[in-house]
């Protein structure tokens, strides 16, 4: 039986009306911060020769950015958008040997190895929340001891007043981004198909999976970035 949630979050990305590398941006506030904090929370030696594994790889910006900080890092970015993938593909063709890149749904597949880190960004949300917790047991299986695993993702508050005034942030935010199809597709999207989680579950996920240290390092509005370590 097909997957629904699965299957609207791909054609959502491979859509037509969907040009992710132009929109990301826009629809990921403070986009170039979040990313970056996820790089500098790495704290792996810039030299070292670290296998890294990116849970829905994209069109490769967040890749990009770590295999340049890191010249001897080895990074497989997983994603089930071809469209996504062809892109990341060209952008990150500089990078030659280093890179490998699959193309399948990382709630369904075994990971190739055991990595170094492993890193999301802005991902995670687009999975059932069951989904997203044995992701995260997944993720510390496939650690190596002292391994990090790092996430940036949409979140929601425990708060129904603090979830509105989210919301509300949200909508805005895409309203003055975003016009015609590409705003309908991304409305429906946010408010219909995303199932962010409060950050107190998410940490409370990594103590399930026995991470030995856990924190969140960065929170905008309705975005943050946490970390554990193996």
């Amino acid at each position: 039986m097909r997957n629904e949630q699965a299957e609207k979050i791909k054609n959502h990305f491979n859509s037509k009306e969907i040009d992710y590398d132009v929109c990301a941006n826009y629809v990921v506030p403070r986009n170039e911060e979040l990313h970056n904090v996820i790089v500098n929370t790495i704290r792996h030696d810039r030299n070292s020769k670290i296998k890294i594994l990116d849970l829905g790889v994209g069109t490769g910006l967040g890749a990009w950015k770590i295999l340049s900080e890191f010249p001897y890092a080895h990074l497989t970015g997983i994603d089930f958008s071809s469209k996504m993938l062809k892109r990341c593909k060209e952008r990150l063709s500089i990078f030659k040997n280093r890179i490998l890149l699959v193309e399948a749904n990382f709630n369904k597949i075994d990971f190739p190895e055991k990595y170094d880190v492993i890193i999301s960004a802005v991902t995670i949300h687009n999975s059932k929340i069951e989904q997203q917790k044995d992701l995260i047991l997944k993720a510390y299986k496939n650690l190596n001891n002292n391994g990090i695993f790092v996430n940036g993702d949409f979140i929601k508050s425990n708060s129904e007043h603090i979830n509105q005034k989210l919301r509300n942030f949200y909508e805005n935010y895409l309203r003055e981004k975003l016009k015609g199809k590409e705003l309908k597709t991304w409305l429906r999207h946010a408010f219909e198909e995303d199932k962010p989680v409060e950050i107190k579950t998410h940490l409370n996920w990594l103590k399930m999976a026995k991470f030995k240290k856990i924190e969140c390092v960065w929170m905008y509005m309705n975005l943050a970035v946490y970390y554990g370590i193996k």
